[in-house]
């Protein structure tokens, strides 16, 4: 059963979070670290995927921390999920894998960024606030471990052309189709030609992967 904290003081003024872990050791120690200053709100804790599914659609936080371990549903089913049904949800995955290639199934299941549970706590808020705000976050050392990986890949300033280019780190960014027509003066239509030809050229299949492609190659600033 989650947990919903509905009347606590400045919840309309501050960034608020839904908890996801099955541990409630871990869940009190993420709030009170969270809720040690005045821009954070714990809104609701849930211990399984399933209830983190649905306390995020009843709730509508404004950012979910999630673990990949759950019990039933995994965390990745969950993101996935919640991807399906909404591509702009933030969640943040909180995790114990610190490899890259967990970091790449979260990122193309949705994930808006990525955090092991061995990262310093001042790190937890950096990320909390960034991904909230709508900008990508991944732990610096597994962002670099994921470029160093990629290096065998060709840049994708050398595969689009220079319009490309920009309208896929607006992409990346966060900016839709809509924001990048009006923000370049182009019509809807010639952004979503430009965007069809990315997703082909760089073999692409929804936007959690161009996120992931950017992030590999700085692209988006973290």
């Amino acid at each position: 059963m989650y947990r919903r904290y509905p009347d606590q003081k400045g919840y309309d003024t501050l960034i608020s979070v839904l908890l996801v872990d099955d541990h409630t050791i871990v869940r009190a120690g993420i709030r009170q670290l969270l809720e040690s200053g005045d821009e954070f709100t714990v809104v609701a804790e849930a211990s399984s995927g399933e209830e983190g599914f649905r306390s995020f659609f009843q709730i509508r936080p404004d950012i979910m921390i999630l673990d990949l371990m759950l019990p039933g549903e995994s965390g990745l089913a969950t993101l996935r999920r919640i991807h399906q049904r909404d591509e702009a949800a933030k969640v943040l995955v909180l995790s114990m894998y610190d490899d890259p290639a967990m970091l790449v199934r979260a990122l193309d299941n949705g994930a808006k960024g990525y955090l092991s549970k061995s990262a310093a706590h001042s790190e937890l808020k950096d990320a909390v606030r960034s991904v909230a705000r709508g900008k990508p976050y991944i732990e610096q050392g597994l962002h670099d471990r994921l470029h160093a990986q990629s290096m065998n890949a060709q840049h994708p300033s050398l595969v689009l052309t220079a319009r490309e280019f920009e309208i896929f780190t607006m992409l990346a960014n966060g900016h839709s189709v809509a924001d990048i027509a009006e923000l370049l003066h182009l019509s809807g239509k010639t952004v979503g030609a430009h965007h069809t030809s990315i997703m082909k050229k760089l073999g692409l299949k929804n936007g959690a992967q161009l996120v992931r492609v950017a992030i590999m190659w700085g692209a988006v600033k973290l």
